[in-house]
């Protein structure tokens, strides 16, 4: 085959370059796969995702409002004294109150971010059907549903009743 001949495989008949099928016998000309070429990848079938991206991207909005809302309050002098104040009424002293503000603002900031990202990294990756996209979607599932099962769990568990047979109240 290296010298440019082609021939068919059934019939033996020779076949030009732009054949492909035989002029003798009507089978098709059999070529083999390049040494050097890697054989095409088997195509994956694709789940129709529908607005499962989009609600991601929802997700990373919201977070980003929440986190400019934020901001704006722990930026300002009125909303840093309302911070202070409120501090004051929970009983933290008074020379703890900057450090315990500076701890809320990177935990709120830190987790916002966070937050966001992972929704912008879920919304991407769903889209262009990347591992990582999966992946990030998957993680923020599981903390959406800690906090959307937890809660009804969390209700149950402090119920009268329920407290009352552990011998709670």
């Amino acid at each position: 085959m290296g010298d440019g001949a082609w021939y068919c495989i059934r019939c033996g008949a020779s076949l030009q370059a732009e054949h492909r099928f035989c002029w003798r016998c009507g089978a098709e000309r059999w070529e083999p796969e390049h040494p050097a070429l890697p054989a095409s990848p088997r195509r994956r079938a694709e789940a129709d995702l529908g607005l499962l991206p989009w609600i991601y991207a929802g997700g990373a909005v919201f977070f980003l409002i929440l986190l400019t809302q934020e901001l704006a309050h722990f930026v300002s002098p009125a909303g840093r004294a309302q911070l202070l104040g409120e501090m004051s009424q929970e009983g933290i002293v008074s020379s703890a109150r900057p450090s315990v503000l500076l701890l809320y603002g990177i935990l709120v900031f830190g987790l916002g971010i966070a937050a966001a990202a992972l929704h912008g990294a879920a919304f991407y990756g769903l889209r262009w059907r990347r591992r990582w996209g999966w992946l990030s979607a998957t993680v923020v599932a599981s903390f959406w549903s800690l906090i959307l099962v937890g809660i009804p769990v969390l209700m149950r568990l402090a119920s009268r009743p329920v407290r009352e047979s552990f011998g709670i109240d």
